[in-house]
């Protein structure tokens, strides 16, 4: 069980160069340039999302910060905004997510979390994946009481696999697993 549960209050994470906060209506502007951009749109991961995010104009993206609003209130995950500290932009978005999804994190139950990063293509480099990698392996575990992180990532995504790899990450080769290439983490 989480010794403070992530819902009660958003965790507020911090890095050398970036910081999380849950996302929020205003960091929309900022966030419509990062899910406009093609490159960034083609690597983001919609497995069991419901379809495809279409955000053309910046109305989607207000719509999907509140759906995310919406899911953190019903305890269901968490989607912070990535702020980038030089420029003091959001530069993209983190999720970490149960799965399955009928458990929940801290319910003794849930023992993994997808995470998913959606940052802007001009950072979507090794360098930055591995500092937000570092920020998740060392609060993610304790946080939100899981033993396994998994996230997707494909062979053309060649920066975030290295970042992966370098992280510990490990390909996830379970069958059992209704989707491809994931990579896991274990505690």
């Amino acid at each position: 069980m989480c010794s403070i549960n992530p819902f009660d209050k958003c965790p507020v994470y911090e890095s050398n160069n970036l910081i999380f906060t849950k996302v929020k209506e205003e960091d929309a502007i900022d966030l419509f340039e990062c899910y406009s951009d093609p490159i960034t749109k083609n690597r983001m991961n919609n497995d069991n999302c419901g379809g495809i995010w279409d955000t053309r104009n910046i109305d989607a993206v207000i719509k999907g910060i509140k759906g995310w609003e919406q899911e953190f209130d019903d305890r269901f995950y968490i989607r912070w905004s990535i702020n980038h500290k030089h420029t003091n932009k959001i530069v993209g978005t983190m999720e970490i997510a149960p799965v399955p999804n009928t458990t929940r994190f801290c319910d003794g139950n849930c023992q993994t979390g997808i995470l998913r990063i959606d940052i802007i293509s001009s950072l979507e480099n090794e360098i930055v994946l591995s500092e937000i990698l570092r920020v998740v392996s060392d609060n993610f575990y304790t946080d939100f009481d899981i033993k396994d992180i998994i996230i997707k990532a494909t062979k053309d995504d060649g920066e975030r696999v290295l970042a992966l790899e370098n992280s510990n990450f490990d390909k996830l080769e379970n069958n059992n697993f209704p989707y491809s290439d994931y990579y896991v983490k274990r505690k």
